[in-house]
């Protein structure tokens, strides 16, 4: 428990910045990248079509995935199974307009308001859970982020709505708020419990460990605050949800952003004036549980919670075939009591049955095993990819026996 201790000490794992300035509203986007995989579109959304902010272009089949709307006037210039891929234009010329819905006025519940919801764009996924008592998670998810504070303390019309709008959807007879302690904030009809902010207590199972000191208590849920912002988003404007917060930082400069979907990573950086340098790290999401990118024309998804840029040398870089050296310091970091050293391995090779059978889905992504992997394996890299076959595996099986 030595090593855990060391790093949950270490003030870069502080989960709270004392960020007080409002969020920056990002540029116009000059291109967007929408992802589309598994959509369907919408008739007559091909490539050369004229588009406006929050026209309709394509469906998902789930109800957990939110509906893909266009966040700017612009002519789609490229579709492909993945991706949809759209250049601002001039307005004039392009017809059409969305018109606001006042849901918070219709009074729609449940099912009846995750299916709006989820028509307007929000991904709904956590956001309709039922259970007794529900937990808003309002810690800074990664080391790093830093919007929460002000998402907390600055953007109270929009989380009143976001909130009022979740009371609907999960009818969860308890709602807690959980924000770093030493915050004072208060919400009506609302329980504000302050946790100590320590990564990786932003993660949600071990929020919920906190806050009830059980383990996977029954009847208990937590939604994080990035989707309430979200939710509250389209309660506000009621529009479809076009834009995230995102933290932008590097080292030397860091700020949080209002994006639109889409944005090009390329254009986000320069706007934000940071400069990329060789050997320099493109990550999406957090530091710790983000993803590496590979080109400045990648894209931001109404998900991502941050941008970050890792200087070269800043950091050992990861060796891709390094061997494992079982010194054990992966296993004494995670929270979920799992052996990430072996999980790596099997994954490594492809025995996908033994991650499976060792509880690889129990993993919480925290990223604490690559962070402290002297061998410098990316051994989260190896666990998603082990749960990611294992999910197609048993939606394979699924499908043959029905």
């Amino acid at each position: 428990m030595r090593q855990r201790f060391q790093i949950l000490s270490d003030p870069r794992f502080r989960l709270v910045y004392n960020e007080t300035r409002s969020f920056i509203d990002g540029p116009a986007p000059k291109k967007v990248r929408l992802n589309r995989e598994n959509f369907n579109l919408v008739d007559g959304v091909k490539k050369k079509t004229k588009v406006y902010p929050g026209m309709l272009l394509a469906t998902h089949p789930s109800i957990d995935k939110g509906d893909l709307h266009s966040p700017m006037y612009g002519e789609i210039t490229e579709i492909n199974h993945r991706s949809i891929f759209i250049d601002a234009v001039d307005q004039e010329g392009i017809e059409g307009q969305v018109e606001p819905i006042d849901v918070l006025a219709e009074g729609k519940e449940g099912e009846e308001l995750i299916l709006q919801m989820k028509q307007m764009g929000v991904n709904t996924k956590s956001l309709g859970q039922e259970v007794d008592t529900l937990i808003i998670n309002g810690l800074n998810p990664d080391p790093g982020v830093t919007w929460a504070e002000p998402m907390l303390t600055q953007n109270g019309h929009n989380l009143h709505a976001g909130i009022e709008l979740h009371k609907r959807l999960a009818r969860a007879k308890h709602i807690v708020l959980a924000v770093p302690k030493g915050m004072h904030v208060s919400y009506d009809n609302i329980d504000v419990v302050c946790v100590e902010p320590e990564y990786p207590k932003s993660v949600n199972a071990l929020l919920v460990k906190e806050v009830t000191g059980k383990e996977n208590p029954e009847g208990v849920g937590a939604v994080g605050l990035h989707n309430i912002w979200s939710l509250g988003r389209v309660g506000v404007t009621g529009l479809p949800l076009m834009e995230t917060v995102i933290t932008i930082g590097s080292q030397t400069k860091w700020a949080n952003y209002i994006v639109k979907n889409g944005m090009w990573i390329g254009q986000l950086l320069e706007y934000a004036g940071i400069e990329l340098r060789d050997g320099d790290i493109i990550s999406r999401g957090g530091p710790l549980r983000g993803e590496c990118l590979d080109r400045l024309d990648r894209s931001i998804t109404k998900g991502t919670t941050g941008l970050f840029v890792v200087e070269s040398g800043t950091v050992p870089p990861m060796e891709g075939h390094s061997p494992c050296i079982n010194c054990g310091a992966c296993v004494q970091v995670c929270p979920a009591h799992l052996n990430p050293s072996t999980l790596s391995r099997y994954a490594e090779f492809a025995n996908y049955n033994a991650c499976l059978a060792e509880h690889s889905t129990h993993c919480l992504e925290c990223g604490l095993c690559g962070y402290v992997c002297i061998a410098r394996r990316p051994v989260l890299q190896y666990i998603r990819l082990a749960n990611a076959k294992i999910k197609e595996m048993q939606e394979f099986v699924w499908e043959e026996n029905k």
